[in-house]
């Protein structure tokens, strides 16, 4: 899944702040200690779509210097930035609660003791859901053991948002698997169950989860394939693309940005700024930015991620990479530094009967990178001029959540209706969730005599 960050620098610029023992502990309000100073506020989600009318929980945490985690939510002043557009609750039980108002834009922020969050941006719109999915595809867990899921929600305007809060999380047997509001999974007991997400009446396909005494080690490995820095009219820009290369998925790990460090940082010290990825899925890559304003012209930096090490890696030596702003592409673990995934058809296919016609579609990713979280759309007894336009939602589709560099993702779709002559359309990523190195290869005309592939022009 690509989800792009937006954390404002100056939350946090205390410089570098020595080594400290790692550490991921969250303590509550009432356990803080006024001696640990709150350095920076985090306010999740820092981007969302809200539907007009519609409400989600915004929490803040804020960030001491031993890198505990302060839950805050209940005690920071909220503020929006146009209250017209969506307001946000201190009310006393309400904290943190926020309403879209009207179609629009704003930010909002949370304020603790004169240190201010980085703004979370919020979209609010009259665009319809037309789409719920939940990564990962599947899940095996170890009894005791814990994984975020993610809900994705897809809208009539082509719009997508992560909505892990304002779904509704549902399991089909409890004694096995537990969710909290926002898709925390927890497994309870030995067994198999199913889990899905509902939302403004649209219900996700439902994903399996396995529940075993223990499962073998995470296979997990976070990289920083691609960095960017540059500076526009006094506005510094970075952007990092970490990537999971692994075949499981990860979340709960920091993204640490040093400007212009003296000394080569290591992992403990205290960022510049900072943010905490809550989930990237197997073969999946997040897109983390970082906007701030400077009276400089240019600056050298420094990424680390997870410099906590939260996440067992296979390979802990890839997590580093050095940048400028410049404004050149640089590669912290890949060779390619503009990589990208590019998806196209590698087979498609199926029959016709007298009730029913059933196609074979083979996706494969040609990219050297992994491919984010997309659909396939199939749009039924089409003509050869009436090729679909993007965002256009076809008669039925499939959600692949994701796909690795060289793989295939194997799908079958099955109408309810003849089509011995007829032809059909297919079309990869309409949504245009994967960021790809040719866009011109994501749609093909099927009739089923064995041809595919872009129609011929007609005379």
């Amino acid at each position: 899944m690509r989800i792009v960050l937006h954390v404002l620098i100056g939350m946090a610029l205390v410089g570098c702040a020595g080594t400290n023992e790692p550490t991921s502990k969250t303590v509550s309000i009432d356990e803080w200690e006024p001696s640990s100073d709150i350095l920076g506020i985090v306010v999740t989600p820092d981007e969302v779509i809200v539907p007009v009318g519609s409400s989600v929980q915004l929490e803040a945490l804020g960030l001491n210097q031993e890198r505990q985690t302060v839950e805050l939510t209940d005690a920071v002043d909220w503020e929006s930035g146009t209250p017209s557009v969506a307001t946000v609750s201190n009310e006393l039980s309400e904290e943190g609660q926020l309403f879209g108002v009207q179609a629009g834009t704003t930010t909002i922020y949370a304020d603790f003791d004169g240190v201010q969050s980085a703004p979370a941006r919020i979209t609010v719109t009259e665009a319809d859901l037309v789409r719920l999915s939940i990564t990962p595809g599947s899940v095996t867990l170890g009894v005791g053991d814990a994984l975020q899921l993610s809900a994705e929600a897809s809208f009539s305007d082509g719009s997508s948002s992560t909505a892990n809060g304002q779904v509704r999380w549902i399991t089909g047997d409890g004694s096995v698997a537990v969710l909290n509001g926002d898709g925390m999974l927890t497994a309870e007991g030995l067994g198999v169950t199913q889990v899905h997400a509902e939302w403004k009446g649209i219900q996700s396909d439902p994903i399996n989860v396995q529940i075993v005494e223990e499962v073998a080690q995470v296979d997990a490995d976070l990289l920083i394939n691609a960095v960017y820095g540059g500076i526009d009219d006094g506005t510094l820009e970075i952007i990092i693309d970490v990537q999971n290369v692994g075949s499981d998925p990860v979340g709960g790990f920091w993204v640490d940005v040093f400007l212009d460090p003296e000394t080569t940082p290591e992992p403990g010290d205290f960022p510049d700024a900072y943010h905490m990825v809550d989930y990237v899925g197997a073969q999946s890559s997040t897109t983390v930015t970082f906007v701030a304003s400077t009276p400089r012209d240019r600056h050298d930096f420094t990424i680390l991620v997870d410099s906590l090490n939260a996440i067992g890696e296979t390979d802990e030596t890839n997590n580093r990479a050095t940048g400028n702003t410049d404004g050149d592409v640089g590669s912290g673990g890949s060779d390619d530094p503009v990589a990208l995934a590019n998806l196209t058809f590698e087979y498609t296919g199926g029959f016709s009967t007298e009730t029913e016609t059933e196609y074979w579609i083979d996706v494969v990713n040609e990219g050297t990178v992994p491919a984010a979280p997309f659909y396939i759309d199939l749009f039924f007894d089409r003509m050869p001029t009436e090729e679909p336009e993007g965002d256009e939602d076809g008669d039925m589709w499939k959600f692949v959540p994701g796909l690795g560099a060289g793989e295939t993702s194997y799908q079958t779709m099955v109408v309810d209706s003849e089509c011995f002559e007829c032809g059909t359309w297919l079309m990869i990523d309409g949504y245009d969730l994967v960021e790809e190195s040719n866009e011109s290869d994501n749609t093909a005309y099927v009739v089923l005599d064995g041809s595919f592939g872009p129609p011929t022009p007609p005379e």
